[in-house]
């Protein structure tokens, strides 16, 4: 039995040096392993991007990219959003002006700054960790345990929003521990950037400045003057919006969509973030993040260092965000939905993936297992979502083989025009209630949503006109049938 019991051990003291042999060579290429990580996530991310589907905010995206640049700064001025991703999409169309693929340029666009997102803040944790399991869990959590399968391929501004925030976090911590110019200076760009690209992106950027100053104020009271200045230069950047911005707040504050902010609706943000069709997920994603928490500060208060309490000032920054942006909201009117945390999303990760670099690489290894799992559940929502909308290939194809310039289309619900308009040209498209059935110069394409206003037998009669099925189809979350009218031989 001895003997037994002693070739077991040496075969378990085997296995465990093999693979901290294993571990030991990945961590000498831990470079190598970011890279790779990030280009297997980036491959899902592109996997989403070959189909035609849009909702509503996509198809005000693409209709907006139809002006010049004078037009969009316009049109967002007019919006709620400030204009900095359209900018960058409307390059993108200009450099890639292709019809057929013009869906898929800006899929494109909104990935690259995910793929950017992972690997800088990746390589910045294994530099500042030496442990790369710790970069690898930040760059799994974050592509898995939240919504970034979806904004990693939706066509506006979170993505760019998250690259502008996370970076301006990590430059803010360089900027404090080495004094050096150059991250002064990324971590102004990059916090203006948030600040051009979604207002709470700015929101987050405005955190970001309070908490370095209160750190500045606290450790390191030489840097005030340079943090000063650089607030003082970040504001001269944006102050030709600025003036924008407090024309748009007082829009939101009148009359926005945004609905009433109550219990069930901030409990509804963790659902939101963090749930998938798997039981329990939401509680167990906040369960470690709450252990990763505890386990960060334990490590502080035995071992008082700089990063473990950056790993806080990260948590922070979206708590803080989400916060303001509820509180506003309860004080003034509601102007806070959940997808405008996620650009400080990046921050919550780095805090995970900091929290947990203090325990021993079998917990992490652990984590990254477990998020991967996560992630193959996120991955076939993503793919549902993407590719299994109702029928809008079937829609597309249909319009495509039938549809003539004197023909129109009639719809009867008309909060989807602007994703009809992204389909359809818009001079061709007309609502049921303005059809004018004295007047028609070819054949009408209906497209009848269900519990809406009809086409009634009388108008068919009166009109001389044949009603045919064509089949249900659809498009984003409309399901409709699409019947073909025409007259009658």
């Amino acid at each position: 039995m001895k003997a037994r019991k002693n070739r077991m051990n040496s075969k378990t003291t085997k296995i465990c040096l093999t693979a901290q042999n294993i571990y030991g060579k990945l961590n000498v290429h831990a470079r190598a392993v970011i890279v790779a990580a990030t280009v297997f996530m980036t491959v899902l991310f592109i996997s989403l991007c070959f189909n035609n589907n849009v909702h509503t905010d996509e198809a005000y995206t693409m209709a907006l990219l139809k002006n010049d640049f004078q037009g969009i700064i316009a049109g967002t001025a007019e919006d709620v959003h400030p204009p900095l991703y359209y900018m960058i999409a409307k390059i993108a169309a200009l450099l890639f002006p292709t019809e057929t693929y013009k869906l898929l340029v800006q899929k494109i666009v909104v990935i690259i700054p995910v793929t950017l997102t992972l690997l800088s803040g990746g390589i910045w944790i294994w530099k500042k960790t030496e442990k790369f399991l710790s970069s690898l869990l930040f760059i799994v959590s974050l592509s898995f345990m939240v919504c970034t399968m979806e904004y990693a391929v939706q066509v506006r501004m979170y993505s760019w929003g998250l690259f502008f925030v996370t970076s301006c976090g990590l430059e803010a911590y360089d900027a404090f521990m080495t004094g050096k110019l150059r991250h002064w200076i990324l971590f102004a760009v990059w916090g203006v950037g948030a600040a051009y690209t979604h207002y709470f992106s700015f929101v987050s950027a405005v955190v970001i400045c309070g908490l370095l100053f209160l750190a500045i104020l606290i450790w390191n009271r030489k840097e005030l003057l340079r943090w000063l200045i650089t607030i003082i230069l970040m504001f001269v950047a944006y102050l030709p919006w600025f003036t924008v911005l407090l024309q748009q707040f007082q829009t939101v504050n009148s009359s926005y969509w945004i609905p009433e902010i109550t219990g069930t609706t901030i409990l509804s943000y963790f659902t939101w973030a963090f749930g998938t069709d798997i039981p329990y997920t939401t509680p167990m994603v906040l369960t470690l993040l709450i252990a990763g928490g505890v386990i960060g500060l334990v490590h502080l208060i035995q071992h008082p260092n700089s990063l473990d309490m950056f790993s806080i000032f990260c948590w922070l920054v979206p708590f803080l965000t989400c916060a303001g942006g509820v509180i506003v909201s309860w004080i003034f009117s509601p102007i806070y939905y959940d997808r405008y945390v996620y650009p400080a999303m990046g921050l919550l990760f780095v805090f995970f993936a900091l929290s947990w670099s203090c325990v021993d690489q079998w917990y992490q290894l652990v984590l990254i297992l477990f998020c991967c799992i996560f992630g193959v559940e996120r991955y076939k929502e993503a793919i549902n979502q993407e590719y299994l909308t109702p029928n809008t290939d079937l829609t597309v194809a249909c319009l495509e083989e039938n549809l003539t310039e004197d023909d129109i289309v009639v719809y009867n619900w008309s909060v989807y025009r602007l994703i009809y308009e992204y389909y359809v040209d818009s001079e061709q498209l007309v609502d049921i209630q303005d059809v004018d059935w004295d007047n028609l110069s070819g054949d009408i394409y209906f497209f009848s949503t269900y519990n809406c206003e009809q086409i009634s037998q009388e108008t068919l009669d009166t009109y001389g006109l044949v009603m045919e099925d064509l089949g249900e189809m659809g498009v984003e979350q409309n399901v409709f049938v699409m019947y073909h009218v025409y007259k009658a031989e």
